[in-house]
């Protein structure tokens, strides 16, 4: 019996917040009259923006959960789909795979590079990573002219972010986070690292070579989350300092919320029913509202949601201790009156 209700526990606690989050939006959508995510169809239409979210929170959760505040990933997805989408669009062969594999071969190379630089120019996280953002934004404007890529059109890409296919590229950057956390030898010495860097490094874990692989494992994700995002809408170059940034952190949310979700059923998933619960936040507010306001709407009440579940994960005890109390007072006033 016990076994059983911990599993429930388990089970409500992964799927809680992306159901109370469709059920507040469809209360809100309806009281508008507009339909939310009221047929296969629709889930459809968001199912690509869930998968980019996903795999982009995990490429950035994979070094946050390591000690390490990537700025790099914007510009590597950027300049990855730039050269990836150029080559595949021109070529002729009208195959998906060659742009595969130059996307994800990208933004492993990229990446690693990234790692090379923070390793051996002995620089602090940041300062790494944001000078290589500022390095990779630069090419951006001076590659196949300037001009970012537009992959809309492109058929033959295009389906790799429509449902189905979508799902493919979304299952490799899951299974990639998944081996890195649970099966690879990478994932368990960072953990030691982020935990005790001398202590780990006193029983032989070679730091740089860790952060080097983990590097590889993250360049793999944000090559897969390159293959959706790419052709989800028309790609601009770089033309001002760390543009890319505020692009990819505003997928840092999920990995927040993902993390909390994580205590019942494993940060992967968690990650998963995060991203899940924020893209049908989204995409109520903008229902509701016009394309502007429902974006500053929804930029105001992720803050205002992931601040509630902060609050919520940091004092839960608290908070239980609170309700307790109150009802006791409550039990024992009706006990008196009685």
């Amino acid at each position: 019996m016990k076994k059983t209700l911990d599993i429930l526990k388990r089970i409500g606690g992964t799927i809680m917040l992306p159901v109370i989050m469709y059920v507040i939006m469809k209360i809100l959508c309806g009281a508008n009259g507009k339909p939310y995510l009221a047929n296969w169809k629709m889930w459809m239409v968001i199912i690509p923006q869930v998968a980019v979210t996903v795999a982009c929170a995990m490429g950035i959760g994979l070094q946050f959960k390591n000690g390490r505040f990537d700025f790099s990933g914007g510009a590597i997805m950027l300049l990855s789909a730039i050269v990836a989408g150029s080559i595949a669009r021109d070529s002729g062969t009208g195959s998906p795979l060659l742009f595969c594999v130059i996307a994800v071969g990208m933004c492993v190379l990229l990446s690693v590079v990234v790692a090379l630089v923070y390793v051996y120019g002995r620089l602090p996280i940041m300062i790494a990573t944001i000078g290589m953002a500022l390095l990779y934004e630069s090419i951006t404007p001076l590659i196949f002219g300037g001009g970012g890529v537009n992959l809309i059109s492109v058929k033959f890409i295009k389906q790799l972010s429509s449902y189905p296919l979508v799902l493919i590229p979304f299952a490799c950057a899951v299974l990639v986070y998944a081996v890195y956390n649970y099966i690879a030898t990478t994932g368990k010495q960072s953990l030691l690292l982020a935990r005790n860097q001398q202590a780990a490094v006193n029983i032989g874990i070679n730091e740089n070579r860790n952060v080097i692989l983990s590097y590889v494992y993250s360049g793999l994700i944000f090559g897969f989350a390159t293959i959706i995002w790419a052709s989800l809408g028309k790609r601009d170059a770089s033309f001002s300092s760390l543009s890319t940034v505020g692009e990819l952190f505003s997928n840092i949310l999920p990995v927040f919320v993902g993390l909390y979700i994580g205590a019942f059923c494993g940060d992967t998933i968690g990650i998963i029913m995060g991203s899940l619960a924020i893209v049908m936040m989204k995409t109520g507010l903008t229902t509701v509202f016009k394309a502007e306001l429902g974006g500053a709407i929804s930029t105001a009440m992720m803050g205002l949601f992931v601040f509630i579940v902060n609050l919520v994960a940091g004092q839960s005890k608290n908070i239980k201790k609170f309700f307790l109390k109150l009802f006791r007072i409550s039990s024992g006033g009706e006990a008196a009156k009685a």
